[in-house]
């Protein structure tokens, strides 16, 4: 995927257009990223980075299950799982690992699981101003992967309060994040509350692409 191959093709001398892959990294390293949560002053659902079973099985216990269990750098969400068990982390890290042989680059995100109402952002960003034609709001229960869920335009059960804390939000984190270019932003609302799932600095499934203006 493009993300991925961001920082090889820096390496290679290639010119990357968009965001940098210093700040795609920031998006998708939690150590990074949550010192920008931080900053912004926006929460994210309590959770930790992992490489083995072993810690992933800490990790779960310590949060409590259910947890949302899913790799970082894919696309959409792909893999990611609702843990409830022990049984459910050996099996969901033991195909992540067949999938993803090394997860020294590539780990795995533990997060505890709330049961909220999830919404979407798509917005395009050129470092400075922010242009956000709408919010999307999910279907499904939270924690279906973005392929598989059905998003609403515009989303019909946000409050206009709501609604003035994720367009800030999403300003916030875009500009900070350094973005050139699309973003896709995915947000999770527990009781009234805004959580921030996972900020994806390039195009998401709910942009439309036009290959020849006529």
């Amino acid at each position: 995927t493009a993300i991925k191959l961001t920082e090889a093709l820096l390496k290679m001398g290639v010119k990357i257009l968009g965001t940098s892959a210093e700040n795609v990294d920031a998006a998708e390293d939690r150590e990074l990223f949550d010192e920008i949560l931080e900053e912004c002053c926006i929460p994210r659902p309590k959770g930790t980075t992992v490489f083995t079973c072993e810690e992933a099985l800490d990790a779960a216990h310590s949060l409590g299950y259910p947890v949302l269990i899913r790799p970082s750098y894919v696309l959409g969400g792909a893999g990611m799982q609702i843990a409830i068990s022990d049984k459910d982390i050996i099996e969901f890290m033991d195909i992540i690992t067949r999938t993803i042989p090394d997860l020294s680059e590539h780990p795995v995100l533990v997060d505890k699981y709330l049961m909220g109402q999830e919404v979407e952002v798509d917005a395009i960003c050129d470092g400075k101003d922010i242009l956000i034609p709408g919010i999307m709001e999910h279907v499904e229960r939270a924690g279906v992967h973005s392929g598989d869920s059905i998003a609403v335009y515009p989303a019909w059960n946000i409050s206009d309060k709501m609604t003035d804390i994720i367009v800030e939000s999403s300003r916030n984190l875009a500009i900070e994040l350094k973005t050139k270019g699309l973003v896709n932003i995915q947000y999770l609302i527990y009781d009234d509350e805004l959580y921030v799932i996972e900020v994806n600095p390039r195009s998401s499934r709910t942009i439309p692409y036009i290959s020849k203006v006529t």
